[in-house]
């Protein structure tokens, strides 16, 4: 065997065994994150897709999370997802920030564990991160609100000049089983903006910052996916995007609640066969929980 054949041969095996070892590791939380884990063995020439996981334990936890693409790689979008799932009392991981991390190359969530009675549960949070070998030049404009306890409120980050989105995010959130603002909204509005909002409850508001990302472009640059579901009163449930059209990868998601001021957004991450899945426990009325994925030629 030739020096240049081993090698090639001992890079696939360890790749073999790291995507193996991701899978066991998340099989043994259920089939959810046994999805997510099949997602971290499709690296491809253009793309690729790695997985990092925290535990929170404590109540009202809330804890800086990070992920960062491999070598020179940079990051597109990113998403998290949470186990076990919420309890019938909303207890669960929760996101305060999606964004991007463009100096540490990276992804990064700021999650609490929100503990609103019950004694805390160990739960994991499993960050995701899209990676590609070359990214142009981003442009984030980012857009702050400030919310009130009681009332909603949206912010609008918009890609200046010839410029368009290739993914969004948000931050700034604050909510914990006392009150403060939660997200129930960060998505596209077009191929320029992306729009977050947010609803404060209990003894404080906060704020909430849209962020959009951007590349110079003449044209679009997404295809936009979606999926909806309806999450009964008291009820955790998920909403699952179609697949990316032919030709495209999806790098990035967006969640909504349709107007709900009950509804807490937890999970966004793209999941086999590349659809986007966003989960919501919704502690009022019934409503709708709509998942968007963002797909790019790459």
């Amino acid at each position: 065997m030739s020096a240049e054949r081993g090698h090639r041969t001992l890079a696939a095996v360890i790749l073999l065994v790291v995507a193996g070892a991701l899978a066991t590791l998340l099989l043994a939380a259920g089939s959810a994150h046994a999805q997510v884990a099949q997602v971290a063995a499709l690296r491809g020439k253009n793309f690729s897709i790695w997985l990092k996981s925290y535990s929170l334990s404590s109540k009202d936890q809330k804890q800086r999370l990070t992920i960062a693409c491999p070598g020179r790689a940079l990051p597109l979008g990113g998403g998290m997802v949470g186990t076990p799932s919420p309890a019938f009392d909303g207890q669960g991981v929760y996101p305060h920030s999606y964004e991007r991390l463009g100096v540490q190359h990276g992804w990064h969530v700021t999650a609490v564990l929100y503990t609103p009675g019950a004694a805390p549960q160990p739960h994991q949070v499993t960050l995701q991160v899209v990676c590609a070998p070359r990214v142009a030049h981003v442009t984030p404009p980012h857009r702050t609100v400030w919310v009130p306890s009681g009332e909603t409120r949206s912010a609008v980050a918009t890609c200046p000049g010839r410029r368009h989105l290739f993914a969004g995010g948000f931050q700034r959130t604050d909510f914990t089983s006392r009150g403060g603002d939660f997200v129930t909204e960060s998505r596209a509005i077009s191929s320029k903006s992306w729009r977050v909002t947010g609803h404060a409850f209990g003894a404080f508001g906060g704020q909430l910052t849209a962020i959009a990302y951007c590349w110079h472009s003449k044209k679009p640059l997404l295809r936009e996916v979606t999926g909806s579901t309806v999450v009964p009163t008291g009820s955790y449930a998920t909403a699952n995007t179609t697949t990316c059209p032919a030709g495209t990868r999806m790098v990035a998601g967006g969640f909504s609640a349709n107007d709900s001021t009950s509804m807490f957004l937890t999970d966004g991450v793209i999941r086999l066969p590349g659809v986007w899945s966003t989960g919501g426990y919704n502690a009022g009325a019934p409503s709708t929980l709509t998942s968007y994925g963002y797909c790019l030629h790459l």
